[in-house]
């Protein structure tokens, strides 16, 4: 309880507002990891969670959830499902939640914890979620956990007007946070866009990262070719 009591003294610190950190608070987090990383679990550093993934900075995914602006009507897509526990947190928030992992082991066993901890309203899928064949529909917020080296169209054209899309954005070695607000008749859709902290993401998969795009190559790791 102190370890946990302390993880979110530091989520108010870095600024995580109120309901945030009770979502969090209402979450358990050792659930969600493997219990060889027990010492660690509310500590902030990345846990490995199989895959070769690893678990997302808490305080950075605390801070994108609130930009989100989560209603306790809304339908949530979440991109990027990883061990869970980010899912539990947005369910607690939300009326649905949709979350799509690439790797099908990982979007197993979050779906089996999510469920053991008594949490209903989410739907999981795995595979590429920017080339995703299922009708997903509409939703009022979606968030991605994972680096895009371009804005992802085909993930913010599915967020409602007035809706919001919180991803990070820029090359391999760093990213920022941007929230992407859905005004169809804003006069300049630029400013549709705001950025906020800096952070590090492992790539999308698919055509708006660098992972499964060998053409293209992430700033920090691009050379001329001989």
């Amino acid at each position: 309880m102190k370890d946990k009591n302390k993880y979110l003294k530091s989520l108010k610190e870095a600024g995580v507002g109120k309901v945030i950190r009770g979502a969090f608070a209402k979450v358990d987090k050792q659930k969600f990891f493997d219990p060889i990383f027990a010492g660690r679990v509310y500590s902030l550093e990345p846990i490995p969670i199989g895959s070769g993934q690893k678990s997302d900075d808490p305080v950075i995914m605390a801070k994108m959830i609130g930009h989100l602006a989560i209603k306790k009507k809304s339908r949530v897509l979440e991109v990027g499902t990883g061990s869970g526990y980010s899912s539990a947190v947005l369910s607690l928030l939300a009326r649905e939640l949709v979350t799509i992992e690439y790797h099908e082991d990982l979007a197993r066993s979050a779906k089996e914890r999510f469920i053991g901890e008594g949490f209903t309203n989410a739907r999981f899928f795995s595979g590429d979620a920017t080339d995703f064949d299922g009708p997903l529909g509409e939703f009022d917020a979606v968030i991605v956990f994972a680096a895009c080296v371009r804005t992802p169209y085909f993930l913010i054209n599915a967020v409602k007007p007035d809706g919001i899309a919180v991803f990070p954005l820029g090359p391999a070695h760093q990213q920022q946070i941007t929230r992407f607000v859905n005004k169809p008749d804003a006069p300049d859709t630029t400013r549709n866009f705001k950025f906020f902290d800096l952070c590090s993401f492992d790539s999308i998969r698919g055509i708006y990262g660098w992972a499964d795009v060998p053409d293209i190559f992430p700033v920090d790791e691009a050379k001329e070719k001989p």
